[in-house]
């Protein structure tokens, strides 16, 4: 076929290059994947071997995807596609003895990698030490991807006082050589190995940039700094390199990836050839026009405009909501209106989140009007581990025979109970045909439990006769009393960042669905929440031909389209997360979220927040995202269901873009043909710093009419300001909770800002 016939000028351009390095800077929907593997057949067809060319992404199943698209076009290639996991892999299998590697290493997995370092914690001594295995284990990944060795992260970070970054050096180093001792390798370790032996055997990587004359990068702005270092080793003698990928799209910073690569090609590789795919066939333009103006916010970008000969496109709807259920209500609604009256079927429509604690709702608005729905990138709320050990607990108050609950409760958290002793406990209670609960309670007259186990046992059994004093109250009132008493959820918000800020929300969300579930069923027992639940979860069953409506979080929506999207609860905390607050860096990845959910919309994109909102057990007045301030007035229907003007309201101002900023080249690029494998430090330079910024400490700031945040009281607005000096103070108005005034230089407010 031929490889140009429908290609637009600047796809052209960029299939047609053959020699030298090439920055593909692709927007979203603009056919990325169709340039690179045509390239790759234009190689071919201009006589370069395929063996000589390597085409690297991040999944297995785009690695797939271009794979048979290239062998459409060009039959046995010869090509190597595959990730860059893969790729260190094989590497590895080849050259690891010249790092002592032996060539049938064995690759751990996480679990395998957490199993390893228990065993060290103990071999240390340093199961008591305070700091979770969990904790250790995602320490030392991060010291990884930051390519930090063991002796390196502890002269950095292991002393000056700091007791978990000690015990995480110590580990490190102790896991290491267990790994070196069993001839394995962890997941992080395929890069490194490589990387390290890359910088110390010359030999070997004029061999590999030899071998592989030219290269392809997908998605290079998810790469890290060890994929970053590989590349560029690989692409030195022969800097045929090309990468194709989109500041605006990269989302996975919390992972390592560093936005910088792709910032900073151009230092790297000077007098590259840029190539700027802007043509979009995936959305209207409405949806577009949103999609660039609010990106052009960040600064840390390359500036493109996004184009599209598709139609105008019905405008994007925003729509504001008194509470979450009313949202999600109202979601659901439309998404059957849209099903019966708009042609669409369910499969053809997607809910973004951006916390998986907010599919909860959702889910449940879903189930009320027979909506069949699938939750992508995680389980259905009811089905995931912290929530189901939670009414497991539940189950054991309400029928203490229920030996399966035992088992899962027991555990939750860890109390030391082995599976050997839990066998000898279960075994005990067979022998005299009592439940496992009732026989905790005589642990000291099982044989062979250890004091650990003897203790947790007993411990337990205490535990369910306090929470069955407590069988007819509230469900909410159980459900908070027992995830504080059995330390459960303290022992999820002590565990590392991501994994347990989702479980610490999820077990709250389970709270708030209490509560719901008690205002709407007054008479209702723990048993009649239980039955609820249980009746709820089997949702899987559902079968429609025109599929299900997808459920899943902004950043698994990465690289799909629908022709509907719902991008719900977009609010202060949850987009922007908490976390970005005070962060420029992370809240342009916040951002830069949005944006990708706003360009997975082909036909139809509807916007959404709530005035007020339960969530993570808290009842509170939300604070639209400052993201809507940032959306264009001509696109966009409004439309308010809250049911709450006057000081309840509040209007979005609007905020103009900023101009793009020029980063600062970072040390380590090719300057004059020479290269190194330079180190984490020198890698990690460059770009903008963030400074956190606190509350307004000018008492000057706080005037009539602005919008000002208490973390009681929630929203409110100034309505006078009386007085001078320390003694000044301010009548708010709140939307809930009515008029209060406040000596302004004592009381907790903070300024809302763009309002």
């Amino acid at each position: 076929m031929d490889l140009f016939r429908d290609l637009t000028p600047a796809q052209r351009e960029a299939v047609s290059h053959v020699d030298g390095p090439m920055l593909v800077l692709a927007g979203a929907g603009s056919g990325k994947t169709r340039v690179i593997t045509r390239r790759v057949a234009h190689l071919i067809r201009s006589g370069i071997p395929g063996r000589r060319i390597l085409a690297l992404t991040f999944t297995n199943k785009a690695a797939g995807e271009m794979r048979e698209r290239i062998a459409s076009l060009v039959p046995d290639h010869g090509v190597w596609v595959g990730t860059f996991h893969a790729l260190c892999a094989r590497l590895l299998r080849e050259f690891g003895p010249r790092i002592g590697l032996d060539r049938g290493f064995t690759i751990y997995d996480q679990s395998d990698r957490l199993r390893v370092i228990k065993s060290v914690l103990d071999q240390l001594d340093l199961s008591d030490a305070g700091v979770a295995p969990e904790k250790v284990e995602s320490a030392i990944s991060r010291a990884k991807n930051d390519m930090l060795d063991p002796e390196t992260f502890l002269s950095r970070r292991g002393d000056g006082g700091d007791h978990v970054s000690a015990v995480v050096g110590r580990v490190y180093k102790a896991y290491q050589l267990r790994l070196l001792e069993s001839a394995a390798v962890d997941f992080d370790d395929l890069l490194v190995h490589v990387v390290s032996l890359l910088k110390e055997d010359r030999e070997l990587r004029a061999r590999l940039d030899d071998r592989y004359r030219y290269i392809l990068v997908d998605e290079y702005q998810d790469t890290n700094l060890a994929q970053y270092a590989i590349v560029r080793a690989l692409s030195v003698d022969a800097p045929n390199l090309c990468v194709t990928g989109d500041p605006d799209q990269s989302i996975y910073g919390w992972r390592g990836a560093n936005l910088n690569n792709i910032l900073e090609f151009e230092h790297d590789y000077p007098g590259c050839k840029v190539v700027r795919l802007e043509r979009n066939y995936r959305s209207t333009k409405n949806i577009l026009r949103v999609a660039d103006h609010v990106i052009r916010h960040n600064r840390r970008r390359k500036p493109k405009a996004l184009t599209t000969e598709n139609p105008e496109g019905e405008p994007v709807e925003l729509a504001t909501f008194a509470s979450e259920a009313d949202e999600a209500q109202a979601v659901a609604s439309t998404i059957a209106d849209l099903v019966r009256d708009g042609g669409y079927s369910f499969g053809e429509i997607a809910v973004f989140v951006r916390v998986t604690a907010l599919t909860r709702g959702f889910e449940s608005a879903f189930r009320s009007l027979a909506i069949p729905y699938q939750v992508v990138g995680g389980v259905s709320f009811y089905e995931r581990v912290e929530v189901k050990d939670a009414l497991a607990y539940l189950s054991l108050l309400n029928n203490p025979k229920d030996d399966v609950a035992f088992l899962r409760a027991v555990n939750a958290p860890p109390r030391g109970i082995g599976k050997v002793s839990l066998d000898r406990l279960q075994s005990f209670a067979r022998d005299r045909g009592l439940p496992m609960l009732a026989s905790a309670r005589d642990a000291a007259s099982v044989a062979g439990l250890t004091p650990k186990a003897r203790s947790g046992l007993r411990d337990f059994a205490l535990l369910m006769d306090e929470l069955a004093a407590l069988s007819d109250h509230s469900a909410e009132e159980v459900i908070r009393r027992l995830l504080h008493l059995s330390g459960y959820r303290e022992y999820w918000a002590k565990q590392p960042k991501g994994d347990g800020e989702d479980r610490v929300a999820n077990l709250d969300e389970l709270v708030s669905a209490a509560r719901q579930f008690d205002l709407e069923h007054p008479e209702a027992t723990i048993l009649d929440f239980l039955a609820d639940v249980t009746l709820s979860s089997a949702v899987d069953r559902w079968k429609d031909e025109g599929g299900a409506v997808t459920l899943m979080t902004l950043h698994a929506a990465k690289g799909l389209e629908f022709p509907v999207v719902f991008i719900v609860g977009l609010e202060q905390g949850l987009l922007p997360h908490s976390r970005a607050s005070d962060n420029d860096a992370e809240l342009e990845e916040e951002r830069r979220l949005f944006f990708v959910g706003i360009t997975r919309a082909q036909k139809e994109l509807r916007l959404s927040h709530c005035r007020v909102r339960e969530f993570r057990g808290q009842r509170s007045v939300a604070i639209p995202s400052q993201f809507l301030s940032e959306l264009p007035e001509g696109p966009i229907r409004y439309r308010d269901q809250s049911g709450m003007d006057g000081e309840g309201s509040l209007s979005i101002r609007r905020s103009a873009p900023r101009p793009p900023e020029r980063p600062e080249p970072r040390p380590g690029g090719i300057s004059s043909g020479r290269f190194r494998v330079t180190t984490a430090a020198a890698l990690g330079q460059g770009g903008a710093s963030a400074s956190p910024e606190g509350p307004a400490s000018d008492l000057d700031a706080f005037r009539p009419g602005l919008l000002v945040l208490h973390p009681q009281y929630g929203l409110g607005k100034i309505t006078s300001i009386d007085g001078a000096g320390p003694n000044r103070k301010g009548r708010i108005a709140f939307a809930v909770g009515g008029e209060r005034t406040f000596v302004l230089a004592k009381a907790p407010l903070r300024l809302v800002k763009g309002a």
